[in-house]
């Protein structure tokens, strides 16, 4: 690309409602710079910085920026700064050095503190990792160095998850199909599912249960506060109707034993480690 053009439009966004919507925005805000001669509404400033993922405005006060080869680039979202940071190559040739902005010397000397900002809540600013106390999501860094390690939360829930997943899965076919296979009478089949689904809950879901202790901690109820306690009742009362099913009624048996529900306490949990 020839110094001085500009790059094409949504350059990494693949489906045509993406790119659409992006053109819409960028051809409004473009109207209205013409209109008031001014800067584009609410997308950057004087300094004339450009998001090198998305091609939006951005003013170098933005708190998602990183450094690559002496050059600090900054961007409109966490996402675009991610995708920065998987192929820096790509945006810093391909854009050219007209889109990249001036370095920042408080950043180069390692002067400049890092934050971590909530990705749902921009109010929480915090100088130290931790977690959000509205949302429960874990706080990200607003910069970033290329090279760094990979997420800690995310190394830590794929472990969690691949692990106890052939439990989820060996649970669920055993709470389907276990009455057909007459191999065990129905009260081992529960003590059964609930070896099974006891590492799942227990180990894998442990940082949802803390999440939602601090949701209710800090009264701000939150998905965390849904699955600790959707999770968390049922594998309980699926405990008290393994160890003790002489307590309830008649018609909570069926199949020759007190329905449980380990099955689905294992299997929420191992579907929100995928979804996280």
């Amino acid at each position: 690309m020839r110094e001085g053009s500009r790059p094409p439009l949504c350059p990494d966004l693949t489906t045509g409602a993406s790119c659409l919507s992006w053109k819409l925005m960028d051809g409004v805000n473009r109207g209205l710079q013409v209109l008031f001669s001014g800067p584009p509404l609410g997308l950057g400033d004087a300094d004339g910085a450009r998001d090198v993922v998305c091609g939006m405005s951005v003013t170098v006060k933005s708190p998602f920026w990183v450094v690559h080869r002496g050059v600090a680039y900054y961007f409109c979202s966490v996402r675009c700064r991610a995708h920065f940071a998987e192929d820096p190559e790509r945006y810093s040739v391909e854009l050219g050095a007209a889109w990249a902005p001036a370095p920042a010397p408080a950043l180069l000397e390692g002067t400049a503190p890092t934050l971590y900002l909530c990705p749902m809540h921009a109010d929480i600013l915090r100088t130290e990792p931790g977690i959000c106390p509205h949302c429960g999501m874990v706080l990200e860094a607003s910069v970033t160095a290329l090279g760094d390690p990979p997420d800690a939360e995310l190394v830590d829930f794929r472990r969690r998850f691949w692990f106890t997943l052939p439990f989820s899965v060996a649970v669920a076919f055993l709470a389907m199909t276990g009455h057909h296979l007459n191999g065990w009478s129905a009260p081992t089949q529960s003590w059964i599912e609930f070896a099974l689904a006891l590492p799942v809950v227990a180990w894998a879901g442990r940082p949802f249960f803390g999440r939602g202790l601090d949701s209710i901690r800090n009264r701000h109820p939150n998905m965390w506060t849904l699955i600790a306690l959707g999770t968390g009742s049922a594998f309980l009362y699926s405990v008290v109707a393994t160890l003790a099913p002489q307590i309830f009624p008649a018609s909570f048996k069926s199949m020759g034993r007190v329905a449980v529900y380990f099955e689905a306490a294992a299997v929420i949990i191992s579907l929100t480690l995928l979804g996280q």
